[in-house]
């Protein structure tokens, strides 16, 4: 069994199959490409949701096809335009931090968008914003998980 050496990475030292140093970069080039494929995919989403420019949120529930919006009118305003099924959850969040907990009413329209696949696009009912009147609640088969 014979070590060799990289050109590249002539510090690396001696290895027998994969030089570290050239494997650490390919490490990085797939990251930095998946990265770049999910921004273009976020970005074709929001704008085949009518939503282009609007940014995605650094939160953990938001990925590239599952965009969340900041109440029910906005929800309501993209369901609209694209259709979709709406359903509704209880699900549980949290501060940031963690320290506090609480049960929330979420709403999710799932569409399926041409040329890119299924969408979930969500948010959290708030009864204070009112709306029980918006298409997207009229669709709602289980509204009545929302309390008034």
């Amino acid at each position: 069994m014979r070590l060799q050496t990289c050109r590249r990475h002539p510090r690396a030292g001696r290895f027998m199959a994969t030089c570290p140093g050239c494997a650490q970069e390919l490490h990085d080039i797939e990251q930095a490409n998946r990265a770049r494929a999910e921004a273009e995919l976020s970005a074709k989403v929001r704008t085949a949701l009518g939503l282009p420019g609007y940014p995605a949120a650094d939160d953990e529930s938001e990925t590239a096809r599952r965009v969340g919006m900041w109440s029910q009118y906005e929800l309501s305003a993209v369901y609209e335009r694209v259709g979709g099924t709406v359903t509704t959850r209880t699900v549980q969040r949290s501060t940031y931090g963690g320290e506090s907990t609480w049960d929330a009413t979420e709403i999710t329209v799932t569409v399926d968008l041409p040329g890119i696949g299924t969408v979930e696009v969500f948010t959290d009912w708030y009864e204070e914003y009112g709306g029980r009147d918006l298409p997207l609640m009229q669709a709602t088969p289980d509204a009545e998980l929302i309390a008034a």
